[in-house]
Parts: C-alpha cells; sequence; structure tokens
C-alpha cells in the first residue's frame, strides 16, 4: 500500500468515526451515501474530494471499496442485523471524537445536518443523480 493511500484511509476512517460519532448506530449503506454526499460537498466547496475512496457504480447504485475494512478496530462496533425480526445491522463508533480540519468538520456537520435523518434510499438516490458525483467514480 502506498503511503498516500494509508493516510487516505486514517483520513476516510476519521471522516466515518465522526459522522458516527455524531449520528449513532447506522447502516453501513447508509453511512456510505453520507459519506458521498459530504464528499460532492467538498467538490463543491473546495473544488477537490475529502478522500482516495474509490467508489464503484453499479445500476442505480454504488458502493465504496473497502470501506468495510475500515471498521476493523477498537473504537467500531459492529451490531449484527436479523432480518427476520426486521433488525438492521449497523456500526457504531465508541471512542472519542476524531479532532477534525474546521473546513472538513463544517462540511460533515452540513451534511449530518441536512441529510442525517433522511431515509438511505432517498440518499442514495441524491448521490447517484448528482452532477458531481462522476468526480467520486472509479474509472
Amino acid at each position: 500500500m502506498k503511503d498516500t493511500e494509508a493516510l487516505s484511509n486514517k483520513e476516510a476512517k476519521a471522516f466515518i468515526a465522526y459522522i458516527l460519532y455524531k449520528l449513532g448506530c447506522l447502516h453501513p449503506f447508509k453511512l456510505s451515501r453520507l459519506l458521498a454526499l459530504a464528499e460532492i460537498e467538498s467538490v463543491k466547496r473546495r473544488g477537490r474530494r475529502l478522500t482516495n475512496l474509490k467508489y464503484v457504480p453499479g445500476p442505480g447504485s454504488f458502493y465504496i471499496e473497502g470501506i468495510k475494512e475500515l471498521f476493523d478496530d477498537k473504537c467500531f462496533e459492529k451490531r449484527e442485523g436479523d432480518p427476520r425480526k426486521g433488525i438492521k445491522g449497523c456500526v457504531r463508533y465508541i471512542c472519542e471524537p476524531p479532532k477534525l480540519p474546521d473546513d472538513v468538520a463544517g462540511i460533515l456537520d452540513y451534511v449530518i445536518e441536512r441529510y442525517g435523518s433522511e431515509d438511505e434510499f432517498k440518499l442514495n438516490d441524491m448521490v447517484v443523480n448528482s452532477d458531481e458525483f462522476k468526480r467520486l467514480l472509479v474509472g
């Protein structure tokens, strides 16, 4: 792994931790949509992305390559879901909140405040229909 990739993963982990610290236990699908919206907001405000994470497109959706591996840390607690009982799995952050630069925290706070209570499918549609989304995609 290149040093820039390691740094990117460290930063991405801090951004994910910040979102989870603020919103609590989230399913990775919703978390990834909020992270994508923060990346899009960063492109709008600063002309560049927050991370170097790889967004891989699919039909009407996307996934972030390697995002689940970022949860392999003692500060992330995973709760398994049980679809038969209507319980969704989720991830929560249980350590001290990460310290972020003010401009990044401002972007994440904006996204959390504006979109944090939205349904994950609505968030997905907002991301994939955004003009800036193509700047996040691999290839």
